[in-house]
């Protein structure tokens, strides 16, 4: 049977659409839609606010949605070091203090999954609910690409996006539909790779986050997962081959009364290769947790 295609990335984003924000010190890109609560979408590693393509404009009938370029990615600032702290619950919640954003629900992917995470338990205060994409810090797990890319001078000629063709290998690599990643894509990701600083940025994010020999303890918290407190979702791909997802259905067995949505064939990101699935199971999420 032929796989239904579909185009990934359609998000187009004016210059008036982009708005800047100083969040200790680094400017932020961001953009907000919608009226209503407010959700925090946080992107993986490598990502950009358009990323969230598929997801923004569906979520944001209902709520007030903001997306943001983590610093080092897409339009935000790269700064020279830093990186630990710009993807921890402190970041989050400094992005939250600097719009005015009390409480909030928050929706994270990858690395931005770990964010949300460490956010849910360090201010849980700032959590309406919580919905983890195939989320980082649940497993111990970490592929041999990321841990031989911690390696100096190895990590630098593995991170340089010199080739478009590497790149959307690379890519493909994530999905479980590679048809999906198309050359709007792939150009996306090229360009915001290529910008002063970002190499820099991509190498030291993961020098934070993985060794040769697998993530550090301060990047696994699955002891601390039943301090979790928000209502959560966890929606995972079967088939994601970043994050293994039976380590995901055990850590989210940790977190109290999380609820898990497993997409069949779906790599790393179900927000992108299953955007319909994804939406309609957040907002049925979010619906239903109102109600309660």
């Amino acid at each position: 049977m032929k796989r239904k295609m579909t185009t990934v990335l359609p998000l187009r984003l004016k210059k008036t659409d982009n708005q800047y924000i100083t969040v200790n010190g680094i400017t932020i890109r961001y953009t907000v839609r919608g009226a209503g609560s407010p959700i925090i979408l946080i992107h993986g590693f490598g990502e950009f606010v358009e990323s969230w393509a598929f997801n923004i404009e569906p979520l944001s009938e209902h709520y007030r949605v903001y997306a943001l370029d983590l610093p080092g990615h897409g339009l935000s600032d790269k700064p020279a070091n830093g990186y630990a702290f710009s993807l921890s619950a402190g970041f989050v919640a400094n992005f939250m203090q600097a719009l005015g954003i009390n409480r909030a629900t928050l929706i994270g992917h990858s690395i931005g999954g770990f964010m949300c995470l460490s956010t849910a338990i360090s201010f849980p205060e700032k959590v309406d609910r919580l919905v983890l994409v195939d989320s980082g810090g649940t497993s111990k797990e970490m592929p041999l690409r990321y841990r031989l890319a911690a390696l100096p001078i190895l990590g630098e000629i593995m991170v340089e996006p010199t080739l478009k063709a590497g790149l959307r290998m690379g890519i493909k690599g994530t999905f479980y539909n590679p048809d999906l990643v198309t050359d709007e894509m792939v150009n996306m990701t090229y360009k915001y790779l290529r910008m002063r600083g970002a190499k820099r940025a991509m190498l030291e994010i993961i020098r934070e986050s993985t060794n040769l020999s697998g993530p550090p303890p301060g990047a696994v918290i699955i002891d601390k997962l039943n301090r979790v407190s928000a209502p959560t979702l966890v929606i995972h791909g079967a088939q994601d081959k970043t994050v293994p997802v039976d380590e995901v259905e055990n850590a989210s067995k940790l977190i109290p009364g999380a609820r898990l949505a497993v997409f069949e064939e779906c790599g790393h990101a179900p927000h992108l290769e299953k955007p319909a699935e994804f939406n309609e199971t957040v907002l049925a999420f979010l619906q239903s947790e109102r109600q309660n």
